[in-house]
């Protein structure tokens, strides 16, 4: 840094001055010497104002202005005086005799900054004043270099704060909308620019050369004046400044854009002002800086424009006025740091890239898994992204509660998504369950209803042939049948027992279905079960066998006891292989809210028994959802669909027998969330 020296005179000339300067006397005689003597002339001394109280000296930008005692002996007009002529570059000699100097200690002037007030007494030689005007002088430079340099440190200090907090901010953001705002605010803070624009890079998807890629217009900023403008691009070629940045990779600062030539070889980079922009928003733009944003491979991702440095950030260019006094070219301090802030900002923004591509890549993921689930199991297609929506509502409506409860319980972006991937994640673990119970619509198998009915109708058979062979009998021998027996008798025989069979048959097709068992039905059961025919072979075989009674036998729904223990041991299924996926720590408790969905709030849930507070919130809001989804869903064909209203009415007394959380119940219908999957059909 480099500072202007006063052109003041050198010691060794005031030693040879000449002898016959008189002693000073009088402040009259001070300002007489000032204003005649020629080595005084490179101080062009004059006075400060007609009452000819003050002489001011300038030099080399440092002024001296020499006060007489009838100004400085009146403490108001002396500091009036002061505060109009004072800067930081100008002192005060205030001149006079000791008593009258004496009496300025009592005049209460301790505003005054001493560093720029000095005092010269009398009578005195010429030559002791000339030095004493070279002395101050050269201690008011030292004072103005030093502030100059404390003021360059400081702003440095505070432009390294700056950068490196810049760092931590830009790093800190994923929302590239949010971001790309961030970088561009930055820039303009760090280089004090009023405006500015940022462009974005955009390859095609198979090459990485700029010859075949864009430049995409994102957004602008402007302190002083509105802008509105819509994304474009435009090609990367030397016609534009953005697009000579991306060309030469390298920061291209113009100190006036009005300065250029419209001829636009004449001017540096080979382009030209367009300045109708600026005619149609009334703005001018002057000094611009444009330098390009790299990824960590160091290819260029970006182009951040800066327009017209400020003395003051803060202020506004209103008039052309304001464009004239505020305005400044940017200078090479300015460059280097608006490149350290796009380095920082080409990093972050690959960064956020990167993560918005893992988190799609990752959503994906999801969405695959719960397309796995539903090819698994048909019957519930569309339940995992129903119950993703519902919880996510009622989270939603918890989060802006202001009510007891829930007033304190808010959820960040990822506590959300948080709840939405365990919400769709939370029957993964079907895939563990063998796919004929997952699918079980009825209380036999397929097969086995199959294989009843083929049993059935080989009885039917047994019970003609048992006929046919006993007409035969009959025929051939009738007198070994009683007296009154005819072949009408055992016809008789043979319908009745064919019309006990089908009776048999309807109650087993009744039975099967998945509904409540009715009174007496487990006896009767048993009891068609006890009955045997003989097969082909002569084997005596029972009516139904043992697994087929059992499954008969269910008093409600489709599955046994294991059957019902399978579908269970899904969520523990799910618990494993979700707590095997590396969620982070934003994401850490994804396995256990969807572990945790069919645990009751009395214990008598499963997998754990899980009591109370043992259940996570975003839990119980699921297990809401789940059910409320699993009674009004109408894609299950082993039940219709239960209207809203009842539904509700069912979870109602799941609440009044303590297993369902009543707050989070009753803000699920007051919020309407019960609503969002019927709005979004």
């Amino acid at each position: 840094m480099s500072t202007s020296t006063p052109r003041h005179l050198h010691l060794t000339t005031l030693v040879e001055a000449k002898p016959e300067i008189p002693l000073l006397q009088s402040v009259e005689s001070v300002f007489a010497l000032c204003l005649s003597d020629e080595r005084m002339k490179a101080y062009s001394p004059k006075f400060c104002n007609d009452s000819n109280e003050a002489l001011e000296l300038s030099s080399g930008g440092v002024r001296q202005i020499i006060v007489s005692s009838s100004l400085y002996s009146d403490r108001e007009k002396l500091t009036a005086f002061y505060l109009d002529v004072f800067d930081k570059n100008t002192t005060m000699l205030l001149v006079g005799q000791s008593e009258e100097l004496s009496r300025i200690d009592a005049l209460g002037l301790a505003h005054i900054d001493n560093r720029h007030v000095h005092k010269f007494g009398l009578p005195s030689s010429g030559l002791n004043f000339l030095t004493c005007i070279q002395t101050v002088a050269t201690f008011q430079q030292s004072i103005i270099t030093t502030d100059a340099e404390q003021s360059y440190l400081r702003e440095s200090s505070e432009n390294v704060k700056n950068v490196m907090s810049i760092s931590r901010e830009l790093n800190g953001e994923r929302d590239i909308p949010k971001l790309l705002n961030l970088i561009l605010l930055k820039a303009r803070e760090i280089t004090k620019a009023d405006a500015g624009s940022i462009y974005t890079v955009e390859y095609t998807q198979n090459s990485r050369e700029i010859s075949q890629a864009k430049l995409r217009f994102r957004l602008t900023q402007n302190s002083s004046t509105s802008t509105d403008f819509s994304e474009f691009t435009i090609p990367i070629d030397s016609k534009s400044i953005v697009g000579n940045a991306v060309l030469t990779q390298a920061p291209i600062n113009i100190p006036d854009l009005y300065n250029l030539s419209d001829n636009p070889a004449s001017n540096p980079y080979g382009v030209k002002h367009n300045r109708s922009f600026d005619q149609r928003i009334g703005y001018q733009s002057h000094s611009m800086l444009t330098f390009p944003m790299y990824d960590i491979s160091h290819n260029v991702i970006g182009v951040i424009q800066l327009i017209n440095r400020k003395r003051d950030y803060h202020s506004k260019l209103l008039s052309n006025s304001d464009f004239e006094k505020q305005v400044l070219q940017f200078s090479r301090q300015d460059e280097e740091y608006a490149q350290i802030v796009a380095q920082q900002a080409g990093i972050a923004l690959e960064n956020a890239e990167m993560h918005n591509e893992i988190r799609h890549l990752f959503h994906g993921f999801v969405n695959a898994s719960v397309t796995a689930i539903e090819q698994r199991d048909p019957t519930t297609s569309g339940h995992s992204h129903r119950v993703a929506q519902l919880t996510t509502e009622l989270a939603r409506a918890v989060d802006r509660s202001t009510e007891t409860p829930f007033r304190d319980i808010h959820f960040t972006e990822d506590g959300f998504r948080e709840i939405e991937y365990a919400s769709l994640l939370h029957d993964f673990g079907k895939l563990g369950v063998r796919e004929n119970v997952l699918v079980k619509s009825k209380k036999l198998y397929p097969w086995q209803y199959e294989n009843v009915q083929d049993r059935f109708e080989l009885i039917r058979s047994a019970i003609e042939i048992e006929y046919l062979r006993q007409v035969v009998n009959y025929m051939s021998n009738p007198m070994a049948f009683p007296m009154d027996f005819n072949a009408d008798n055992l016809k008789f025989e043979r319908d009745r027992k064919l019309a006990e069979v089908e009776d048999f048959v309807k109650f087993v097709a009744t039975s099967n279905e998945p509904t409540v068992l009715p009174q007496g039905g487990f006896e009767r059961l048993n009891d068609i079960a006890k009955n045997e025919f003989l097969d082909s072979q002569g084997q005596k075989r029972s009516f139904l066998k043992s697994d087929e009674l059992k499954a008969l036998s269910v008093s409600r729904g489709s599955l046994t006891a294991e059957e019902f223990a399978e579908i269970q041991s899904h969520v523990t299924h799910t618990y494993e292989f979700l707590r095997k996926i590396p969620w982070g720590h934003r994401l850490a408790n994804v396995p256990e809210i969807a572990a945790k969905h069919h645990e009751k709030l009395d214990g008598s849930g499963y997998p754990t028994s899980a009591i109370g507070s043992q259940i996570p919130i975003q839990s119980r809001m699921m297990s809401i959802a789940d059910i409320y989804d699993a009674l009004t869903a109408s894609d299950r064909p082993y039940k219709k669909a239960v209207p809203a209203e009842k539904a509700l009415d069912i979870i109602a007394m799941e609440v009044k027998s303590a297993k369902i959380d009543s707050d989070l119940f009753k803000l699920f219908i007051d919020s309407g969330a019960h609503r969002v999957v019927f709005e979004r059909k």
